[in-house]
């Protein structure tokens, strides 16, 4: 009988050591550390759609494509552009594309996403003198020839020419308009002048390109190198 209580309290003196030597490795009481096993499980075999998601905040501030596009660009060395990646780019026309002004300097770029408080801005500002003539950038079709109406508050008098249906370009703030709905025009032709109607604080152009899908494209990457407006980047 002694032996076997011998036998007994060493087998409990083993059991004891390894359990007390498997606490001190971990710096945690062996059940613990079995709850801690067990909730690691829990969470690697619970379906993903179960689990929360982190909110994307900013999402919550921007348009659906701006967020897209977030999500889609690569924070390596690639640097995508949102026009070919989402819109599939702009139309071969649009290589032939001229200014819409001869003179008047340029003061503000295009810019998709907003900084600083700023708005978004989708096309580009040209200053000029009050009646300075705009011209029509392709050959096309006028769409629109609206004074600040519904859908384009803000933009004054403004004009927007269908190119081929591929193309579509817009002049807003203009003092007086030259051109009707459905009147086809050349490039080059006169069809409006700048002004500052609707929400513009000075005299100047602001000129608009878009695709066929209604994506803004930077007329900046496709106006012709000769003909370039100087630049004038006050703060506004």
């Amino acid at each position: 009988m002694d032996r076997v209580g011998k036998t007994y309290c060493c087998s409990l003196y083993c059991t004891t050591q390894k359990y007390g030597a498997l606490k001190n490795f971990f710096d945690l009481p062996i059940r613990r550390v079995c709850a801690i096993f067990l909730m690691l499980l829990f969470t690697l075999l619970t379906p993903l759609e179960l689990q929360a998601k982190q909110v994307d905040y900013q999402a919550l501030q921007e348009d659906p494509i701006e967020t897209a596009y977030r999500n889609l660009a690569s924070p390596g060395e690639i640097e995508w552009d949102e026009e070919e990646m989402v819109s599939g780019g702009a139309p071969q026309i649009i290589s032939n594309m001229k200014w819409p002004m001869a003179s008047g300097e340029i003061s503000s770029f295009f810019s998709r996403t907003r900084s600083k408080g700023r708005r978004k801005h989708l096309g580009i500002d040209i200053i000029a003198p009050r009646d300075t003539p705009i011209y029509a950038v392709l050959d096309g079709v006028v769409e629109v020839a609206s004074n600040g109406g519904k859908g384009f508050r803000g933009y004054g008098k403004v004009i927007i020419i269908n190119h081929s249906g591929q193309l579509w370009t817009l002049y807003s703030h203009c003092s007086s308009m030259k051109v009707k709905v459905g009147q086809r025009i050349k490039q080059g032709d006169l069809i409006a002048a700048v002004g500052r109607t609707g929400r513009a604080t000075t005299n100047h152009l602001h000129f608009e390109v878009r695709n066929s899908k209604g994506t803004a494209l930077d007329p900046m990457k496709y106006l012709p190198e000769s003909g370039t407006l100087p630049k004038n980047l006050f703060k506004r």
